[in-house]
């Protein structure tokens, strides 16, 4: 699932099929509790995760054709079921989050001393400026 991601507990599945002519209209909500590593301080914090996604299931290849038909699925001619497992991962890996933080307003660690800014201030000073950039204080900008 990703680095600092863990997903201990089932992944529930909630399907509502609706027919539709000869269509079939599935919505998926999935959902599960992760444990995550946050991306700003290293701490450890759990979070649900819940997605959703609508798809419709068809014997019909003319509503499949064309562009921009990424929710329509198509059924074999002697399908007696649908597998929704595709579309439920989907849905789930889509609903994890790209960055995961402990909470919006995470501090993150001090890039000087390593100190998590969410417990504790450090004492290094923030106003030190890497000598690498000094001489971009000189450059002057036309108005």
């Amino acid at each position: 699932m990703g680095e600092g991601r863990l997903f201990p507990h089932e992944i529930l599945v909630e399907a509502e099929v609706t027919t539709a002519g000869g269509d079939f209209l599935v919505h998926l909500k999935v959902g599960s509790e992760g444990k995550f590593v946050c991306d700003r301080c290293g701490e450890e914090f759990q979070r649900d995760v819940r997605g959703e996604v609508r798809a419709l299931f068809t014997f019909d290849t003319e509503k499949v054709q064309g562009e921009g038909n990424g929710e329509i699925r198509l059924l074999h001619s002697s399908a007696q079921e649908i597998n929704i497992t595709q579309d439920a991962l989907d849905a789930f890996l889509l609903a994890v989050p790209a960055k995961c933080l402990c909470r919006e307003e995470c501090l993150g660690l001090c890039p000087r001393c390593g100190a998590n800014l969410n417990k504790k201030r450090c004492s290094c000073f923030g106003d030190e400026v890497d000598s690498r950039w000094e001489t971009l204080k000189g450059l002057k900008f036309e108005e």
